[in-house]
């Protein structure tokens, strides 16, 4: 009989087209299925994930359940699945789940982090803001504008929903990148981290968001477009998106919460976030490419 583990995966998605599986093109989703195939050539082998990442964004902490033909213990399984995975993909904790447990649908929120800074720096996942035009604390300011419920379809691109593009953001703010990875490569550097937390985000909801507060930053968007661009459609008004999608790669899923939930008669947290932390990578999967930051500001 097969067994679930659910467990977190960090991957450098520069390499993949995203999470989700496509025809011809390497994904996240793919590579460790073939993988997993390859260790357990017989029985079925199912993956999902909590959030489908998109071309070139990557994750700290992907919360990834999958299916094994073969009971094996998780830590054995984890180092094994290490061992046979490419270099831009490891799993920093895993454990058994129950089948009941609904990866895609019982998480409370997600946080997402993206990466920029006034200057050259030597890492290749933070955007470079050429412009000096930005100011930093009117983009800290429009970013607060965010938190609460609002109607985001000024921010997403062909999301397929069904019309309901509400979402409630629990908390956005700009902050220095050193202030939450404080055991990060980011010390020495001027890096900041547009950082927000939410129940749920359209697609690309956050690089819009993201290219949004650059255009207030240079001058090109005010604190009331964003305002009412929040507002959502009307019959009233034909308002255009106000920001840009930024390039993927200055953006990091970093963590996913879930609920307390019964394993066995015992009440308790999955993926648990203390021991992920003691687990965490440090950036090492994203240190060893060629070191420059890219342009983020689209000036068409």
């Amino acid at each position: 009989m097969g067994k679930f583990y659910i467990g977190h995966l960090c991957y450098k998605g520069t390499d993949y087209y995203g999470w989700q599986k496509q025809a011809d093109v390497p994904t996240i989703q793919e590579t460790l299925f073939n993988t997993f195939r390859e260790l357990y050539p017989l029985g079925r082998i199912d993956v999902k994930a909590t959030s489908r990442t998109d071309r070139n964004v990557h994750a700290l902490a992907q919360v990834v359940k999958f299916l094994l033909p073969r009971r094996v213990d998780a830590e054995e399984v984890r180092l094994k699945i290490n061992e046979a995975l490419p270099s831009n993909l490891h799993f920093s904790q895993l454990e058994r789940i129950n089948k009941s447990f609904k990866v895609t649908y019982l998480s409370l929120y997600k946080e997402y982090v993206y990466f920029f800074s006034p200057e050259k720096v030597p890492f290749n996942f933070v955007g470079h803001i050429d412009d000096p035009r930005f100011d930093l604390e009117k983009v800290k300011e429009a970013a607060k504008l965010y938190c609460g419920k609002h109607d985001f379809t000024y921010f997403q691109h062909r999301s397929q929903v069904g019309g309901d593009m509400v979402r409630n953001i629990l908390e956005s703010k700009i902050v220095k990148a050193s202030e939450i990875f404080n055991e990060g490569p980011f010390q020495d550097y001027p890096i900041y981290c547009f950082f927000v937390r939410g129940e749920g985000f359209l697609k690309q909801m956050v690089r819009l968001m993201m290219g949004t507060l650059i255009k207030c930053g240079i001058g090109e968007c005010s604190l009331d477009d964003i305002k009412t661009a929040l507002l959502g459609k009307s019959d009233d008004c034909d308002y255009r998106k106000p920001g840009y999608i930024v390039p993927g790669h200055g953006l990091f899923l970093k963590h996913i919460e879930f609920p307390e939930v019964f394993s066995g008669d015992q009440l308790r947290r999955v993926v648990d976030k203390e021991l992920y932390k003691k687990c965490f990578p440090q950036f090492e999967l994203w240190l060893d490419d060629e070191p420059q930051s890219f342009d983020i500001i689209d000036l068409d």
